[in-house]
């Protein structure tokens, strides 16, 4: 009887537990839906107006002029990166209501370019502009409990602009004006209330809910684990250990290992200096899954088993077979988009293969543990084993982590007696430059005395790979042969410069940079440092690339609709939160460290010996991705590639050379150096659609005014002994102009018989340059370890860069392949296929008001037909063939034209013709897609 009490008791109490718990959980939950439901909006109200010439901020009277007027979360100027923004010459007011709950004292700070003014109960409480001062110091405040009224005024005229709003307690850390203190009206201390638990209240009903599931799963557990015996609980250990040891090996192990061992060169450690610090959690994952099968039922244990094999092998599959090219991490983004279609298909795989082993978990639990063991024995055979590793390099020395932190100790030494520098800042386009320049002349002039921009440079690439050989050698590379064998055979700048005499500092975070000493002589004497990143400490390294490792393994063995939790567009997910946990220490990002770098280089640089050295350095910024303000902090994530954002990376990028432009003041070597600052290309992420090159296409798939942008890098020359005012030269220069510039400028002959010093140029003379244009990263298959470009596309520029009538196509070199015909067809422009409906015997293809095709070198003549859209009247077809106008013609009725132009006839490897037809007015069709004419034949 007594025993009966107890277990009624018991239960009694068990349901009064949970009752309560329920109904906690329930009211918790409803109070926050009423809070969020009654909770009053919050931010500011932003009016927008465009800023006449004459007005005056201070007094400007917005109630007559157009405005528009939006609600706004914070204070920011990310909305001016909206498409159809206003970006120049315009005033900003954000307005509404800063809520205190109590009486506090706050810190505010406020800066902008051109101008802020704070306002808060109507008094003016921070300004920063011309009229009052440029600084930025915080102003503290006092204020009482409740609501008052703010005002925000933010102006700009030309230049850059820029703004930041910031609070915090005083003497704290700034932060971003908080969202739940602003708000569009007063909202009264309950409206206050309302709001705050709203935002607050989630993680705590997410918690509560998830406390009872985690209690009632944790007493099931003890239960089951009770009514195991010592040798059935070791005999399910067994079972599972190698399933469970499959699956993260492959993320953990084998997958970082085969990242570091097919991207080597890309670095400076062995895999065994990053391994160590995350194996740990091999062990511990592997542990954990074996033990998760410990409390399951029989029946449950053998599903549990067969599904961890099924997915360690799913892991596999999906990080060795079904490995797609997302593009390069190079800075510039991957296309997820790209391959979307993956998604399904990848679901699938994995729904169906996990749903097989579980419905066959029978036989699939029996062959788990061997097949496991079959599929890791292989891999880690080659990672191990050393007949069958490949050669991983040097090992660190012992006492790297001390060594890591100081570069060659001759790096910092320059000469008293003559000194040529050559900067290399990467993607940094002309443009740029000169809007910076335009913010304030007087200060650039003093920065930049004896320097000249030239503001005509064009570039030969539009990528690394192929712009520093030409930089460096001064010849382009024209898939002559496999480009590495290329980049081997010829002398450099170097090489011409060590025979003189010169001492050569090669400092670089682009290893492919650093000279040969074995072909050529003269540079047998180079001191060589490869910039690290992160540029910090040996265990700054290891922890970013362990880091790196993590997140590309992650991400090559995620199903596609899994990749981008990993990548998260750009901000990596281990990366990102080891950078949050470590500072900028260990930023895992380059531009940051390269600054950095420079910085330091600048510091430490001293005079030693006569004589003369030549400095080369090339750094990855203001390259992607974009994580440095123009002070050069470390933002500790990534921004949008806006054009407000990479401004304010290539500021950093100027004030690191700048610093070292000061040293050489300081140590009185500024007029005993030259120095030239340039890029390698400049970049096309941000088109201007009023460039008078926009409209124009061209056979390489790209605008004449994207080519435009990624043709022309910055290139700035200061002489010995110059002085004077940054001067603006529009001299016709080219890239591979810089070796001879550099040789003229060390008083030398050029004995790499190519280019033309930049010094000895005139500016009113034309002269024919050279540009190659090629497709990079998402699906292409041109990258840094491909042999060969599988086209370039040769522009020459006989004016001014930016004038559309300086640009001509002058043909396109292939890659060699034996399937010439498809390749032709793949790289085809403007062209779409013509569904009739009726059956043809011969391809028709829709045109825009721009196509290109190429016909073989060997056919003697290019063919094919033309036939004007049928909704309209007429239609003009002018035909040019390797950039040449061969033919002009009129469509005036729906009949088909025969166009036939006779061809020297080349050998049958020498690069195609390529046809361009430039078609106007144009149609709609039922897509409201722009139509030219129809092209019919064997393009």
């Amino acid at each position: 009887m007594k025993s009966r009490l107890r277990l009624r008791l018991r239960l009694a109490a068990s349901f009064g537990a949970r009752t309560g718990y329920l109904a906690g959980a329930v009211l918790l939950t409803l109070v926050w839906l009423l809070a969020r439901a009654l909770a009053p909006e919050v931010g500011l109200i932003r009016s927008f107006y465009p800023l006449p010439r004459q007005a005056n901020p201070l007094s400007l009277d917005v109630a007559g002029l157009p405005a528009m007027t939006e609600a706004a979360a914070g204070v920011d100027l990310a909305f001016l990166d909206e498409p159809g923004r206003l970006t120049r010459d315009y005033f900003v007011r954000w307005h509404g209501v800063w809520f205190s709950p109590r009486a506090e004292r706050i810190d505010l700070w406020a800066g902008a370019d051109d101008g802020v003014v704070v306002r808060l109960d109507g008094d003016v409480v921070h300004a920063r502009h011309p009229g009052v001062g440029m600084h930025s110091v915080p102003r503290t405040l006092d204020l009482a409990a409740g609501s008052h009224d703010l005002e925000i005024d933010h102006w700009q005229r030309g230049g850059g602009r820029g703004l930041t709003v910031r609070w915090g307690p005083p003497g704290g850390e700034p932060a971003p004006l908080a969202p739940g203190r602003l708000f569009p009206a007063d909202p009264g201390a309950l409206g206050y209330g309302l709001r705050a638990a709203a935002d607050r209240l989630p993680p705590v009903v997410l918690l509560v809910w998830a406390a009872g599931p985690a209690v009632l799963l944790g007493a099931w557990v003890r239960r089951r684990l009770a009514s195991l015996t010592a040798a059935e609980a070791g005999a399910r250990l067994r079972a599972a250990a190698l399933p469970a040891l499959l699956v993260p090996s492959q993320v953990l192990l084998f997958g970082p290992w085969t990242v570091h061992a097919t991207n080597r060169g890309e670095f400076l450690a062995p895999f065994w200096s990053f391994a160590p610090r995350w194996l740990w959690l091999l062990a511990l994952v592997a542990g954990l899954l074996a033990a998760a099968g410990l409390p399951l039922s029989t029946r449950g244990f053998r599903r549990y088993v067969a599904a961890l094999c099924a997915a360690g092998v799913l892991l596999w599959a999906q990080g060795n077979l079904l490995v797609a090219d997302y593009g390069l991490l190079d800075g510039g983004g991957l296309d997820l988009a790209a391959h979307a279609w993956r998604g399904p298909l990848e679901a699938g795989l994995w729904i169906a293969v996990l749903a097989l082993a579980v419905a066959f978990a029978a036989r699939v639990a029996r062959a788990a543990p061997t097949a496991s063991a079959m599929l890791m024995a292989p891999q880690a055979a080659v990672l191990l084993l050393p007949p069958l590793a490949p050669a991983q390099g040097d090992s660190m020395p012992p006492d790297a982590a001390e060594t890591w932190r100081l570069p060659p100790a001759e790096i910092y030494e320059l000469s008293a007696g003559r000194n040529l520098i050559h900067v290399v800042l990467d993607m940094f386009p002309t443009y740029m430059f000169e809007e910076l320049r335009e913010e304030d002349r007087p200060a650039f002039d003093r920065a930049w005395s004896g320097f000249t921009l030239y503001r005509d440079h064009l570039g030969a690439f539009r990528t690394t790979k192929g712009s520093m050989p030409a930089m460096l050698t001064g010849v382009a590379y024209r898939n002559e042969t496999p480009f590495r064998r290329f980049a081997r055979r010829r002398p450099t700048v170097f090489h011409a410069l060590g025979q003189e005499g010169w001492r050569l500092r090669s400092l670089t975070a682009y290893v492919p940079d650093h000279p040969s000493t074995t072909r050529f002589p003269g540079a047998e004497s180079v001191v060589r440092y490869s910039v690290p990143a992160p540029y910090g400490t040996y265990r700054d390294y290891v922890v970013s690339v362990s880091a790196q490792l993590l997140d590309l393994s992650l991400f090559r063995h995620a199903p596609h609709g899994a990749k981008a939790a990993v990548y998260r567009e750009g901000d990596w997910l281990v990366r990102s939160r080891m950078a949050a946990d470590r500072g900028t220490a260990a930023a895992p990002r380059r531009p940051f460290g390269d600054a950095a770098f420079l910085r330091e280089l600048a510091e430490r640089a001293t005079a030693a010996g006569d004589d003369p050295v030549y400095t080369f350095v090339h750094l990855i910024t203001p390259h992607p991705p974009l994580i440095t303000d123009a002070e050069c902090s470390y933002l500790g994530r990534r921004l949008p590639l806006t054009p407000r954002n990479y401004l304010a990376q290539a500021t950093c990028a100027l004030r690191a050379v700048r610093s070292l432009l000061d040293r050489l003041r300081q140590l009185d070597l500024y007029d005993s150096s030259a120095i030239v600052v340039t890029s390698d290309h400049g970049t096309s992420m941000f088109p201007n659609g009023d460039s008078p090159l926009a409209p124009f296409g061209s056979p390489a798939g790209a605008s004449l005014h994207e080519l435009e942008l990624n043709a022309t890098p910055l290139l700035l020359v200061k002489p010995f002994g110059a002085q004077g005012p940054l001067r603006t030269s529009y001299a016709p220069t080219a890239i591979t102009d810089v070796p001879a510039t550099l040789l003229d400028l060390a008083g030398l002959p050029n004995v790499l018989e190519a280019g033309t010093s930049v010094l000895r140029l005139e500016t009113d003379r034309p002269r024919e340059r050279t540009y190659a244009h090629h497709s990079w990263g998402g699906r292409s298959p041109n990258t840094f370890a491909n042999p060969w470009f599988d086209v370039l596309h040769l522009f020459t520029v006989g004016g001014r860069v930016t004038d559309p009538g300086s640009w001509r196509y002058r043909r396109a070199v292939f890659e060699p392949t034996d399937r010439p015909a498809a390749q032709r067809g793949a790289h085809r422009v403007g062209l779409w296929e013509h569904a009739s409906g009726a059956p043809s015997d011969r391809p028709t293809w829709w045109t825009g008001d721009y196509a290109a095709f190429f016909v073989p070198a060997d056919t003697g003549r290019a063919a094919f037909n033309v036939r004007k859209a049928p909704d309209l009247a007429a239609q003009t077809v002018t035909v040019r063939i390797d950039g040449q106008v061969v033919g002009r013609h009129s469509l005036a009725d729906d009949a088909w034209r025969t166009l036939e132009y006779a061809l020297p006839a080349r050998d049958e490897d020498a690069s195609p013709y390529c046809v361009e037809l430039l078609v106007g007015p144009l149609s709609r069709d039922d897509g409201d897609r722009a139509r030219g004419v129809l092209v019919r034949g064997d393009l």
